[in-house]
């Protein structure tokens, strides 16, 4: 196995930057590197000079965490030296040349989870932690790093245990009554197991807004005052406003935090039919393609003129859409009843952007169904719905003519999902693409 080194601190100029060592020649690595001193003991700081070819590099602070009661489970040795990065710089490869390795991406917490000392699912929670947007997203994945999807992912896992026990006994003794539960009582079981499952899978949503962030985009015909809400909504002027059709040509986006959530505004070109090839026509192309992936679509339109074809067309195309329908102008004289919209606005004074700004907040941050667990990444909502699908049809074939044999199956292939949901069975190839997803030096 290697010695790994990587700096876990940002790369640039700070006060204090800090270098991580893991594996089994790490100790006499920084021995080498930090020669005489005061005795190396287990967890106990001391401060060190760093030498290179007999000369200095840093004043450090250094501690010695022996395995297998480390992060990484193996010999871990932390760095904390000063926040140049040519020092940064000069203490690395003063440790690569005496034998380290620069670490890849996410490679400190991959060996954790070779060494036991974290779960699959605890890695994913650790990368939301870090990659975070907002307080709610950080108590998201706390939560996660505590150990509440571990503990969800064993509770079904023992339930599917047992049932697939139960069916098994029907399939090897048919009709020997050899089990503890009847069969309405075994499905009405897998019946649970499939709906607690998809429900987890339905929070990837509103976990992903509170870890990432949410997308709104604005869309409308031209003049709708787009632009103008845009500005209001980020509380400064980023995009131009002009009564000159077409004055918003590329998409402009800016991010800002309401209450707490991290919220990226999108102000797009204007609805309107364009010369084919002009530049106003790839910019409404371009908002179409951005708006596609939008967590929320604010349609704006305008109050003071008669709803245009454009305007139909537009709220047609986004029904089935996540939206808001706002109504602009709403200083001017309104030919439309304010009633049939979700917001309405006045592009002077803003009159109306406040409740705005809190019924989009309302509408990206979703519903997490009340429960302990939010899912944290694409990979566990695909396996939560795999794990529900599965149950869902093992009640089916038990209550219906496929019989014990099909169930049996089906309960095996829902195991094996929460088998690649913990860990225990995943491929070498989902690791390699989830690890390196993470920081260096993490």
């Amino acid at each position: 196995m290697d010695t790994i080194v990587a700096p876990a601190t940002p790369w640039g100029r700070g006060a204090i930057a800090l270098l991580r060592v893991s594996g089994p020649g790490a100790l006499s690595l920084c021995q080498s590197l930090c020669p005489g001193g005061p005795p190396w003991r287990p967890r106990r700081a001391s401060v060190r000079r760093a030498v290179a070819d007999g000369r200095p590099i840093d004043e450090l602070l250094v501690v010695w965490m022996p395995g297998p009661n480390s992060f990484t489970g193996e010999d871990v040795v932390e760095l904390s030296g000063h926040g140049n990065p040519v020092v940064v710089e000069a203490l690395l490869g003063a440790l690569v040349s005496l034998g380290a390795r620069p670490a890849r991406p996410g490679e400190f917490t991959r060996r954790a989870l070779e060494n036991e000392r974290i779960s699959l699912l605890g890695a994913e929670a650790l990368r939301g932690l870090i990659e975070a947007t907002s307080p709610a997203g950080v108590a998201l994945a706390r939560a996660g790093m505590d150990g509440a999807s571990d503990q969800f992912a064993g509770e079904l896992r023992e339930i599917l245990l047992d049932l697939g026990a139960e069916i098994e006994a029907r399939l090897d003794h048919p009709g020997d009554d050899l089990g503890y539960e009847d069969d309405q009582r075994v499905i009405a079981q897998l019946e649970d197991v499939a709906t607690r499952a998809a429900a987890a899978a339905e929070t990837w949503r509103a976990g992903r807004v509170r870890l990432h962030g949410a997308t709104v985009a604005l869309v409308g015909p031209v003049n709708a005052g787009k632009s103008s809400l845009f500005n209001h909504l980020v509380g400064q002027q980023r995009a131009l406003v002009s009564p000159q059709p077409g004055t918003t040509r590329d998409v402009v986006e800016r991010s800002v935090l309401i209450d707490g959530l991290e919220v990226r505004f999108l102000d797009t070109a204007g609805e309107r039919q364009a010369p084919a090839g002009s530049v106003e026509a790839e910019g409404i192309a371009l908002g179409r393609r951005l708006t596609e992936a939008a967590d929320l679509l604010l349609v704006v339109v305008p109050l003071h003129a008669p709803r245009s074809d454009a305007v139909r067309a537009l709220l047609a195309r986004t029904a089935d859409r996540r939206r808001l329908v706002v109504g602009t102008h709403l200083d001017r004289s309104p030919s439309l009843p304010v009633t049939s919209f979700d917001a309405a606005i006045s592009n002077q004074s803003g009159e109306g952007v406040a409740a705005l700004r809190q019924q989009i907040r309302a509408a990206v941050d979703g519903d997490v169904g009340g429960g302990r667990l939010v899912v944290l990444s694409q990979r566990q909502h695909d396996l939560f719905r795999a794990i529900g699908t599965h149950s869902r049809m093992a009640a089916d074939a038990l209550a219906g003519m496929l019989g014990p044999a099909v169930a049996a199956e089906e309960v095996t292939c829902a195991l094996e999902r929460l088998a690649e949901l913990s860990g225990e069975d995943v491929r070498e190839a989902v690791l390699d693409r989830m690890f390196s997803r993470f920081c260096v030096g993490k």
